[in-house]
């Protein structure tokens, strides 16, 4: 079973589906985006509430591996999914993403978390590109003389709580893309999680060409191992089992 929702957890189920064609794979997603880019394999959408319910699940399909590919801001989920799998006594690994490196660092101030973000904002940025996802923008809404560009994959069901914003729905661009969104709309700082998604790397890459402020919000530590970096170390992995 792969915990998935990212690139790497279809990327992940297509390449176990690949090696062992007979391998029953199941990924989970959380459900949040309407109309998600759907890996091979059975797919099971929702929640299975926390840790116990995950290992419930684990123990009624007969699950022999858990892999956690989830996003690495999915804090909870991984920390549930490790809870499980030691009351289920199933083998669990971590598909660990690494966060983004750049040449121009410098360039690039990171921060902990969403409140410290905020408070880096108090000081300097009046038009401000918010790549963070929907859960967490109004935290942001306090800082009333700004004006944020916010990104959703899917429209809002309700607007955002901020005095003067635009709503951008759908998925990250090319680097030439994001260059073109952050001029139009004069955006001088991004602020972004630092998730190492090379599909969502574009807009600070752009942001760094254009000169622009850049906060990066670092992952909090990961889960307790093991761990794997590559497709290639969770499939060997699955072999060693």
């Amino acid at each position: 079973m792969i915990l998935g929702g990212t690139a790497d957890a279809r990327a992940l189920a297509a390449a176990v589906q690949a090696r062992w064609p007979d391998m029953r794979v199941i990924t989970s997603l959380a459900g949040r985006t309407a109309t998600p880019r759907l890996p091979v394999g059975e797919v099971q959408t929702g929640g299975f509430g926390g840790a116990a319910g995950l290992a419930d699940y684990l123990r009624a399909e007969g699950v022999a591996a858990l892999i956690d590919a989830t996003h690495p801001f999915a804090a909870e989920m991984s920390k549930s999914a490790a809870e499980a799998a030691t009351i289920a006594r199933v083998p669990r690994l971590v598909l660990a993403r690494p966060p983004w490196q750049f040449v121009q660092n410098a360039a690039v101030q990171h921060v902990c978390s969403i409140n410290a973000a905020k408070s880096a904002l108090e000081s300097a940025g009046q038009r401000i590109f918010l790549a963070i996802g929907r859960q967490e923008v109004n935290q942001f809404k306090m800082l009333r003389d700004r004006f944020f560009l916010l990104r959703f994959i899917d429209p809002p069901q309700s607007p955002p709580d901020f005095a003067q914003y635009e709503v951008l729905t759908g998925r990250p661009g090319t680097r030439e893309d994001e260059r073109s969104i952050l001029q139009q709309f004069a955006i001088d700082t991004l602020v972004a999680k630092n998730g190492g998604s090379a599909a969502s790397r574009a807009k600070v890459d752009a942001a760094l060409d254009l000169g622009l402020r850049v906060i990066l919000i670092d992952p909090p530590d990961l889960p307790p191992p093991p761990h794997a970096e590559s497709i290639d170390g969770a499939l060997a992995w699955l072999d060693r089992l």
